[in-house]
């Protein structure tokens, strides 16, 4: 029982990350159409690839 509560966890963390991921993929959109090179568009790009990772190594 408790590796499927432990399966579950995981599984809802993944969907939570999934959700920010494409949130700031959104965000991300805007402030290049925005905001052009600022800089606050390669932070945001910085933030969203270090989600990726994450999410990556989750589904590995």
């Amino acid at each position: 029982m408790s590796e499927v509560l432990q399966t579950q966890r995981n599984l809802e963390e993944l969907v939570k990350l999934l959700r920010i991921y494409f949130q700031l993929d959104e965000i991300l959109s805007f402030a290049m159409e925005e905001l052009g090179g600022d800089e606050i568009v390669v932070e945001i790009s910085a933030v969203k690839d270090r989600v990726r990772k994450v999410i990556e190594r989750m589904i590995s």
